[in-house]
């Protein structure tokens, strides 16, 4: 009995090294794409760069779930008014300067239903639209 707990101890001392080695190697990963996304973007004037940032606060409160597909994300917004529409719009023009890489599907839904943002089109931009965005912050992705 006695070998069979130290067994069991020794077992769960080995999975929790391992998962703490995955940590670190996610949190590794991450840092490097965040360093090449902080070099690819190529906005760089301070007025736009504070704007975006607004534009990232306001959108992302209002995002009603996270779809995220095989290659990108998609965030969808219920409500579809004028503001959110512009704010969309100038959303995607900083990103675009930002990330001219990146691509942008913009769909609107008929009768005042509900808009769509897909950003994204290989799993490397998708991991890179997920660190970006900070979309850790919303409520979990949906699997599509």
């Amino acid at each position: 009995m006695k070998s069979l707990l130290l067994t069991g101890l020794a077992w769960l001392l080995v999975l929790s090294g391992l998962a703490q080695t995955k940590t670190a190697k996610t949190m590794e990963t991450e840092a490097v794409l965040k360093k090449k996304i902080s070099l690819a973007c190529k906005l760089t004037d301070k007025d736009q760069i504070k704007r975006m940032n607004e534009l990232h606060q306001t959108l992302f409160k209002k995002v009603s779930r996270a779809v995220e597909h095989p290659n990108s994300y998609e965030l969808v917004f219920k409500k579809s008014d004028n503001a959110i529409i512009g704010d969309l719009a100038e959303f995607i023009k900083f990103e675009r300067l930002c990330c001219p890489w990146l691509v942008f599907h913009l769909t609107f839904q008929p009768e005042e239903g509900p808009i769509s943002l897909e950003m994204g089109d290989s799993t490397e931009t998708k991991e890179m639209v997920y660190l970006v965005m900070e979309l850790d912050k919303l409520n979990k992705p949906a699997v599509r």
